[in-house]
C-alpha cells in the first residue's frame, strides 16, 4: 500500500459524501465502475445506470439535511483486490435529535484503478448502530423525501 493510493482512496471516499450531502448524488454514478454494485438500506443497484438513476431521483426530492461523518480506513490488497473498510457516522434533521447519530456503520468497498483513476466497484453499506434509522430513511427516499 502506498500513501499515493491511501490518498486517493480516502479523497474519493470523502468526494462521495460531499456529493451526497450537498445535492449532487446525481454525479455519484461518476465514482462508480460501469459493473459496480451498491447493497445496503437503499437497496441493490447493480451498474453505474442504476447509481445515476437513483442519484438522479435523489437530487429532486427533499431528503432533508444528511451528513455523513467517516474515518479509520482499513485498506488492503485481498487476492489482488483493493478492499478497504471506513466507519461511519450519519446525522439527519429528520431525527428526533439531529445532534446523536442516526446511524453508525461501515462501508465495506472493494476498489479498482481504471486507467489511472481510482473508483468503487463495490460498495456494501453495513449499520452497526441504528440500522432501524436508516431503513426508515431509505423508505423516505424511496417514498419521495421527507415525511
Amino acid at each position: 500500500m502506498t500513501h499515493e493510493i491511501r490518498t486517493e482512496i480516502e479523497q474519493l471516499v470523502a468526494e462521495y459524501h460531499w456529493l451526497l450531502d450537498h445535492g449532487h448524488a446525481d454525479q455519484l454514478h461518476l465514482l462508480y465502475t460501469d459493473d459496480c454494485i451498491s447493497v445496503g438500506p437503499m437497496g441493490v443497484m447493480e451498474g453505474r445506470a442504476a447509481i445515476k438513476a437513483w442519484g438522479e431521483k435523489r437530487i429532486k426530492i427533499n431528503a432533508g439535511t444528511v451528513r455523513h461523518f467517516s474515518g479509520g480506513t482499513r485498506l488492503a490488497f485481498d487476492q489482488g483486490m483493493l478492499c478497504g473498510t471506513t466507519y461511519y457516522m450519519t446525522f439527519r434533521d429528520s431525527q428526533s435529535d439531529p445532534l446523536r447519530p442516526a446511524s453508525v456503520g461501515e462501508f465495506r468497498e472493494q476498489y479498482v484503478n481504471v486507467d489511472g483513476t481510482w473508483l468503487i466497484k463495490r460498495r456494501e453499506i453495513v449499520p452497526v448502530f441504528g440500522a432501524e434509522n436508516a431503513a426508515n430513511h431509505a423508505k423516505r427516499i424511496e417514498a419521495g423525501g421527507n415525511q
